[in-house]
Formats: structure tokens, C-alpha cells, sequence
């Protein structure tokens, strides 16, 4: 059995935003890596389920499960670094913000893209193929270039490129913890860089119609809008020689928050989202405005991680995400989701309706070769995404028709979801992702015939009935 001081039984566990919760007959959160595998063989003996878990940061039901759920969070640090080919090892419970931290101040070394948030997991980013933002650069699994795995048998198993190849990895790489428990991964890193960092106001309907033009003239973009206004928040990101001009950055997206949660006028205006929602459009607009702009001429440069990790705090929010394909650098079906999304939320704004009151967001990466990332298959990749406050109990029926409507016009332009934000089309996953699925769930029955890494969620999206 297990180590069972570091195992509760009939823990409640519930997810950052609290539409999930689950109450696993052992919830355990192991200090000693070896405990891993025993857990793993006591729930297989006992015919349960083992699911991992990471920040508890995701809004699908990835992780619940009523059997066993390994918390990693105490697997927290860098294992080894290798200076000559720039390749980090780190354990899967490790915050990505502490892990950049930890590269650039000892190591003096970055990964070339990083997901917004600092405190989700190294191991959670992994599974659920989490991205940043930057045209040529993939999702932050793409960086993986080993792993090590606790296998559904209790043993240990060390996957490499070299000694795997790329269809086994491009399995692992994006795996929905349905192929074992992730302890370690070994990333590829680079040398340190600065970026420069411009943060302005431009045009909504102007810089939509001349996407393509900004997003190839630079490193990294990302495009922000609150409804009802004329203009968009534009980022953009690109990288210099020059040395650091800040160590410190305010945002905007913190001091929001802070504001928002703190002030008494900012409450006032939260209340009124929720309760007298006519106001949205005023709301948005002030919202808008208290977001940063500087010049190019201010010279504000950073280092990398730095500036990937411009937001440290999150709004309660409900949030989905899509990812569509960017074909030969044509943007016309990213001009199309944009476009739905502002259609629809003026057109519902004339029947009284405000589902969505937070921003419509977009980034811009390359392609992925992981079997289940939603970018597989594509040239490069818009991620598009709609959020909505939901912080004060918000009722979904006010604003998840309106997600389904917007899923089914990003779904009708080949889009496919980001597996950590909301999804409601969970029976089309199978389909949407075709052969890459069928080469996945391959290698998944070969390396657990017994399902023991499975969940309710799991089933609907493999299409699978639980083994007997």
C-alpha cells in the first residue's frame, strides 16, 4: 500500500475555478517519488482508476476521478542541467514561472515560448499541450524532448527522441494523463534573450483587416478586445541585442485585478456586470482604457521570462479557446472568428443580452507534432479565445449558449479546443482529430491495456467503453 500519511481518504477536491469538484477514495500527495508506483499498483490491484493532478487550473473534467488522484505539486525542482546541448530536466510538479526564474538567474538560459500564467505546472502544461504566443514557435510540449514516466504496471520508463523516436513522443507530448504519471521532463532551452516590449491601442476593425501584415512583422503578438469598443489592446514582442531596461514590469492585467478586488468603486463596477448588465458597454470601455500603452520610443526591454509571464493573477472567469489553422500565412479564417465573435455579441447587445464581458484575445504560434495538440496538422495557428466574469456565482445559463454558438462557427473553420478551457463538443473529438487520435489511442492501449489512467471525461473523448 501506499505511503498512507500522504494519502486522505474521501478528500473533496475542487478545481481554481469551481466548476469541478470530485471526491477520489484516496487523494494522495507524495513527498517520496517512490510512493508514486506503489499508489499506481494499489489502485490497479484494487480495479481503480489513477488520475494526476497539477494546479487544478483547467476548466474541463480532465482530472476528476472518484478512485485514486496523485497530487505532484511536492515534485518541484530542476533535476539537472545540461549546458552544452541547453537541455533542462525538471520535475513535473514544478511552476513554470518558478522553473524560468530558476533558468535565467542560475543558468542564464530561457525557453522560447511559456505559457501567460506563472503557477501552472510544468507536467499540467505538458499534458494539455499549453501554449504562449510567438508565430514560429509550437506549444510549450513542443519543447519536450524527454520524459519520464510512471507506466500503469508500476515501473519506471525514461522516453527519449533518440531511444523512442518521434511517434512515441508525439504521443506523450500531448497526452491528457492518459498514458501515465508524468514525473520528469527534459525540455529544450536556449540562451537567455531580451525582448523589446510595445504595448498599444489601435483600431479594432483596422488591425483585424491588416492581421497578417502585424503578426509576421514580429517575434510574438497578441491582439485583446473588450466588447463595445472602437479599439483593441495590441502586445507585441520582439527580440534585441540591447540590455534589460526593467526588472520589473507592471502589466496592467494585475493592477485590473487588484483594483477590481480591492476598490470599493471597482466592486461597484463588478456588481454591475452582474446586476444591472445594460452598463456592459461603459464598463468595457473603462476596463479598456486602464490597460498600459507605451512606444517603441520608451524602450522597454525585458528579459524573456519576464515578459512571457506578464500576468501573475487571474479574474474568475469562465473561458473556451480554439485553435484554427493559418494556411500560407492566410488569415481569412482568423478575420472570420474574430468577426463572429463581435457580430454576435452586438447583435445579442440589441436584444438586451451581455453573455461576454471580459476580453476576446488572440495568439498566434506555429504548428505542433504532438498527436492530440490542437495545432497538429496546421501550418500556423491562431488561438482564439472568449472570457466572461463568472467570479460572484455568476448562472451559466447567462452566457454558455452563447459559447456554443461561437464553438460551433470556430468548430464549422476547422478549429479544434484547447483541452484546459471550456469544451462542450466533447463527442466530435475523435473525429476532429481523425488518424493523429487513432495513433494515439494506439499507443495508449499499449502502454495501458488495463485503463487505469482513465476517467469519465477520457472515455467520452476516446470514444471508449471502460474495460471489464
Amino acid at each position: 500500500m501506499p505511503n498512507l500519511d500522504n494519502c486522505q481518504q474521501n478528500f473533496t477536491w475542487h478545481n481554481w475555478n469551481g466548476n469541478l469538484t470530485a471526491t477520489p477514495s484516496n487523494y494522495c500527495k507524495p513527498t517520496d517519488a517512490n510512493d508514486l508506483p506503489k499508489i499506481v499498483l494499489a489502485a490497479k490491484n484494487a480495479g481503480k482508476k489513477v488520475r494526476v493532478l497539477g494546479g487544478g487550473f483547467s476548466w474541463t473534467p480532465v482530472v476528476p476521478t472518484n478512485d485514486y488522484m496523485i497530487d505532484m505539486t511536492n515534485f518541484n525542482r530542476i533535476i539537472s542541467v545540461d549546458m552544452e546541448k541547453n537541455l533542462v530536466t525538471v520535475e513535473a510538479g514544478m511552476m513554470v514561472g518558478d522553473l524560468s526564474v530558476e533558468l535565467s538567474e542560475k543558468y542564464k538560459l530561457s525557453l522560447e515560448t511559456e505559457t501567460v500564467i506563472p503557477y501552472v505546472t510544468v507536467g499540467g502544461a505538458v499534458a494539455l499541450g499549453c501554449h504562449g504566443t510567438g508565430y514560429n514557435q509550437g506549444t510549450y510540449s513542443d519543447l519536450v524532448v524527454g520524459m519520464e514516466v510512471i507506466l500503469a504496471d508500476g515501473t519506471w520508463r525514461t522516453f527519449t527522441v533518440e531511444s523512442d523516436g518521434e511517434e512515441m513522443m508525439n504521443a506523450l507530448r500531448v497526452s491528457l494523463g492518459a498514458l501515465g504519471i508524468i514525473f520528469s521532463v527534459t525540455l529544450q532551452c536556449v540562451p537567455l534573450f531580451n525582448l523589446q516590449v510595445v504595448d498599444g491601442r489601435a483600431d479594432m476593425v483596422d488591425t483585424i483587416n491588416n492581421i497578417q501584415k502585424l503578426v509576421t512583422s514580429h517575434d510574438y503578438v497578441e491582439v485583446f478586445w473588450f466588447p463595445f469598443n472602437k479599439q483593441c489592446w495590441i502586445k507585441t514582442w520582439d527580440k534585441t541585442p540591447k540590455p534589460a531596461t526593467e526588472s520589473e514590469i507592471k502589466w496592467g492585467w494585475d493592477e485590473l485585478k487588484t483594483y477590481l478586488e480591492i476598490s470599493t468603486f471597482g466592486k461597484f463596477l463588478m456588481d454591475r456586470l452582474q446586476n444591472t448588465p445594460s452598463l456592459t458597454p461603459l464598463i468595457m470601455q473603462f476596463f479598456s482604457f486602464l490597460m498600459p500603452e507605451n512606444k517603441l520610443a520608451d524602450n522597454v526591454i525585458a528579459e524573456s521570462s519576464l515578459v512571457f509571464h506578464y500576468q501573475t493573477s487571474y479574474l474568475q472567469v469562465w473561458d473556451m479557446s480554439y485553435c484554427i489553422n493559418i494556411p500560407n500565412n492566410d488569415f481569412t479564417n482568423v478575420q472570420k472568428a474574430w468577426n463572429q465573435v463581435v457580430n454576435r455579441v452586438n447583435a445579442l447587445k440589441d436584444q438586451g443580452l451581455y453573455p461576454q464581458n471580459m476580453v476576446l484575445h488572440t495568439r498566434y504560434i506555429q504548428n505542433s507534432s504532438a498527436y492530440l495538440s490542437p495545432t497538429v496538422g496546421n501550418d500556423h495557428t491562431c488561438c482564439i479565445e472568449i472570457l466572461t466574469f463568472n467570479g460572484d456565482g455568476r448562472p451559466t445559463s447567462q452566457y454558455e449558449d452563447y459559447f456554443k454558438q461561437i464553438e460551433q462557427d470556430w468548430i464549422a473553420l476547422g478549429g479544434k479546443p484547447h483541452w484546459g478551457k471550456a469544451i462542450y463538443s466533447i463527442d466530435n473529438l475523435k473525429s476532429m482529430y481523425g488518424a493523429n487520435m487513432a495513433k494515439f489511442l494506439q499507443i495508449r492501449q499499449s502502454l495501458d491495456p488495463n485503463q487505469v489512467f482513465m476517467n469519465d471525461f477520457l472515455y467520452q473523448v476516446f470514444q471508449m467503453q471502460p474495460s471489464k
